[in-house]
């Protein structure tokens, strides 16, 4: 995973969890890699996948399980689709619609470009 600058590394961490969880690579009720494994399979250091996790349970996405490591809550898939949409409309669109004003592109001409037809019609 290639990391970059614009945020923390756990919280990049938080994110490749919530895209394993969107794509059901890391199903509802099974255990997931633990901190060593996540780790080694990142490059990072143990204490930082450590604090990812601890995102992760206090978000209730994640649950410890004595002698097995963490489990993906069940409803795991719906509370990462919540907080992934509420992060859209608080952060990723106010940013899209100010950088749209400062280059003068209209809601139009947004929605007419081919990579809507794309995702909505393909």
């Amino acid at each position: 995973m290639e990391f970059n600058d614009n945020k923390p590394i756990y919280r990049q961490i938080v994110d490749y969890a919530f895209n394993r969880i969107i794509e059901g690579a890391w199903p509802p009720g099974e255990k997931i890699p633990s901190v060593r494994e996540l780790a080694a399979d990142l490059g990072v250091n143990t204490r930082t996948v450590l604090k990812a996790m601890e995102d992760l349970q206090d978000a209730d996405v994640i649950e410890p399980r004595r002698g097995m490591g963490f489990i993906l809550a069940d409803d795991a898939s719906d509370k990462v689709t919540g907080a992934r949409r509420r992060e859209f409309f608080d952060v990723t669109l106010p940013a899209l619609a100010e950088e749209m004003q400062r280059l003068g592109i209209t809601p139009d001409e947004l929605f007419n470009h081919p990579i809507f037809n794309t995702c909505y019609n393909g």
